[in-house]
């Protein structure tokens, strides 16, 4: 009976061992046999992950998170995953470190780093792995419910010490300041707007005057198009052949008559020397007559001799006067 129950007890810590070994190995994330792919991560820090948390590609799970190592320098956290098989992942793989559900535990997901732009993977570039051709991927951490709670009531402490800044500076004196600058900017824009609508005006009547002056420039460009037609007509008319022809007859003209008085210069000289003769001649003649020779010579000189001839003259016209009105006095015809 005492062997019974110790054979009893024994198979039940025999049991009980068993089944603590088989379920360490299960959270461990233990293979059994099946061929691993192991994977290496950095991150800056891993949150909630703990190993055994699945790893997953695309939603579906393709191996476990082995163990989780600080680095020696302290500056990040290497995580080891265990893939069951050879999986192929994307050319630009990153690790993201998130909750599995909302209530759940965490999860190590595989994903494209263009996925998610926003996140700050850690740079693995010139990382080495702790065992040769093993691949080193980039992680991040999504901010746990704590972290979330802790920025939540960071937050909500600006905003309370914000709004009481607010309070402070929004004042009556600040409304009152507030609803008179809100006037001043009616008043602008009303001011604006009656200025828009004078340039508006101006602009009309400039449009209207460049259209008349436009009109107008049309207008000389036909009227020059018109004189440019006609002179064009003018000079292929055989009428300019003509008038060329007259303009040449001219010009020759115009020569020959050039010639003539070329020739007859010699002429013209002797006539200026007969004029300068006779010019001689009179100054000679009103020299004599200055000086009182001869009788025109004393007539001018001779105060007198002018009375005198004067008083001839004025006697002769009295005869003559009286001849022409008593004729009989000086003229007796008879006949018998």
């Amino acid at each position: 009976m005492n062997r019974g129950r110790e054979f009893l007890v024994g198979l039940v810590i025999i049991t009980a061992v068993v089944v603590g070994v088989v379920g360490t190995l299960w959270l461990k994330g233990t293979n059994w046999g099946r061929l691993a792919t192991p994977v290496e991560v950095l991150a800056n820090d891993v949150a909630q992950l703990a190993p055994g948390n699945p790893v997953k590609l695309r939603g579906v799970k393709i191996g476990s998170v082995g163990s989780i190592d600080v680095e020696p320098n302290g500056q990040a956290v290497r995580i080891h995953l265990n893939l069951e098989g050879p999986v192929a992942m994307p050319p630009d793989a990153v690790v993201l470190l998130a909750p599995e559900s909302f209530f759940g535990g965490w999860q190590a997901e595989i994903a494209s780093r263009d996925q998610y732009p926003g996140f700050d993977f850690f740079d693995v570039s010139g990382a080495k792995p702790t065992q040769p051709d093993i691949p080193v991927l980039g992680g991040y951490a999504l901010p746990e419910l704590s972290r979330l709670t802790a920025s939540a009531e960071q937050i909500s402490a600006n905003v309370a010490q914000l709004s009481e800044r607010l309070e402070v500076a929004f004042n009556d004196e600040t409304a009152a300041n507030l609803s008179q600058a809100i006037s001043d900017i009616a008043a602008i824009s009303q001011e604006v707007r009656a200025f828009v609508n004078q340039q508006s005006t101006v602009a009309g009547d400039l449009t209207s005057k460049a259209d008349s002056a436009l009109g107008q420039i049309e207008e000389a460009s036909r009227a020059a198009r018109r004189s440019f037609v006609r002179m064009e007509g003018i000079l292929g008319d055989a009428q300019v052949d003509s008038i060329v022809t007259n303009v040449r007859l001219a010009t020759a003209s115009i020569q020959e008559l050039a010639a003539n008085m070329s020739e007859g210069s010699g002429g013209m000289a002797a006539t200026m020397e007969r004029a300068d003769s006779t010019f001689a001649r009179l100054d000679r003649l009103t020299a004599s007559v200055e000086s009182g020779r001869g009788t025109l010579g004393r007539l001018v000189n001779d105060s007198t001799l002018a009375l005198r001839t004067e008083d001839v003259l004025q006697q002769l016209n009295l005869l003559l006067q009286d001849l022409r009105e008593n004729p009989r006095r000086y003229v007796r015809l008879s006949i018998f």
